[in-house]
């Protein structure tokens, strides 16, 4: 493998992992569900941009198979992604907002 391209893959993955990270951090933070499901889709989006080649090169795998392993991990990680969009907001009983309480707007 080149070593530029070998490099870019080290930044994509540590880049995804960090952002993960981050979104997990808010997710405690904010006691969000959902940001604690995007989180997990950007960790899956992450490892699998380079599963591939780790499954090839070091596991011995075949091509098929190791391509398998990558669309599956990388299809995951979209449809946690996805997922987050429709898991439900936290109840909030403080909102000054007439959009996020429909109650108090007119």
């Amino acid at each position: 493998m080149f070593v530029g391209l070998l490099a870019a893959k080290v930044v994509i993955v540590a880049l995804g992992i960090f952002v993960a990270f981050q979104g997990y951090r808010a997710a405690r933070r904010e006691r969000s569900q959902r940001m604690l499901v995007v989180a997990g889709g950007f960790a899956f989006l992450s490892i699998g941009s380079v599963l591939e080649g780790i499954c090839y090169e070091l596991l011995q795998m075949s091509t098929l198979l190791a391509g398998i392993v990558q669309t599956c991990t990388v299809g995951l990680g979209m449809t946690l992604i996805v997922a987050s969009l429709f898991v439900p907001a936290a109840a909030s009983t403080s909102s000054t907002d007439p959009i996020d309480d429909p109650q108090r707007g007119e």
